[in-house]
Order: structure tokens, then sequence, then C-alpha cells
């Protein structure tokens, strides 16, 4: 049982997205009293952020996007004005202050969005492939992405999704 009163999955008050519990901020010793806000809104909540996706607060120039890395250290790198609106209104970034924006962790939406099920086989997903290619001008936006096994991602490589399965039926004949 997802939402309601499943003590495993909470949805998030600031961004509104359900995930495990362990993704929620801890209130120090008592592990098991989590905040309502993830870890990735706590950097929203600290700067008093209101409305993360309102695109209009954003300044007509470049913006700052800040990212988490997998140590944990904050990076910073500039943007233009229309990429950023571009990031906010897919839900990849939430918007810290009127110059300021925040990347989320895709590959951890993608994931928890598809259920860790690979989309092309239906097997167990831990990798996330992007439905129209990058190198065929697919950009890494939340509808572009699906959860993929590693075997169904390297198989398919650059192909579109049509050719893949063409590819497939060919294969198991």
């Amino acid at each position: 049982m997802l939402g309601g009163f499943c003590k495993l999955y909470k949805t998030c008050s600031i961004c509104g997205r359900l995930k495990y519990f362990t993704k929620f901020a801890s209130n120090g010793r008592d592990k098991s009293r989590r905040k309502s806000y993830c870890h990735e809104c706590k950097y929203f909540k600290r700067k008093g952020s209101k409305d993360i996706f309102n695109v209009q607060i954003l300044e007509k120039s470049s913006i700052a996007v800040a990212v988490k890395t997998k140590l944990k250290k904050r990076v910073f790198y500039s943007v233009p004005y229309e990429d950023a609106a571009r990031m906010v209104t897919d839900r990849t970034a939430g918007i810290v202050n009127s110059s300021l924006i925040h990347q989320f962790n895709i590959r951890e939406i993608v994931l928890g969005r598809d259920g860790y099920i690979c989309k092309y086989c239906g097997g167990a997903g831990n990798t996330i492939d992007h439905v129209i290619p990058r190198c065929r001008g697919g950009r890494t936006t939340l509808s572009n992405c699906v959860c993929a096994c590693k075997v169904c991602n390297k198989e398919k490589g650059s192909l579109s999704v049509s050719e893949f399965q063409i590819k497939r039926r060919k294969t198991n004949i």
C-alpha cells in the first residue's frame, strides 16, 4: 500500500513526489520521526522558497544551477534563461531564488516512477534510457527517459523504440 497509512513511503510536502521514507530529512538522533520534506527539497526549505516551479520568479538573465554530486558536494554552473525555464517546467529543477535553481537527480526520479521495471522486457531495471536518443536530439527530461535493464539499454543503443522492437523481433525469430 502506497501513501495513506504506509510507513515505508511518504509524499514530500514541497515537491509532492512519493518517495521511500529514508529519502526524507531526519530529526537528528531520532531517525524514526522524519520531516515532511525530502532531502532534495531540504535546500528549498532552508532558503525559504514558496513556489519552486513558478517560472515567473526567474530573472530574464543567466541563471545559476546547483547540482548535488554523488560525493554530496554542491557544484554550480550557469545556463541561459530559456534552458532554466525549460528545466523548471519539466520539473527536473526547482527554483531557490530569482537567480538560482537546484537540479534534481533525474535518475532517481525515473527509476522510482517506473518502479525499477524495464520498459522494454519487463525485468528488473537499474539504468535510465532515452526514448529519443541524445544523438538524435533527445533531451534528458522526465518525459524522454524510462527505466531499462543494462542488457536492453546496451542493445537499444542509439536506435529509436520502433527500430529497437523490429531488431528484437528479427533476433527472436
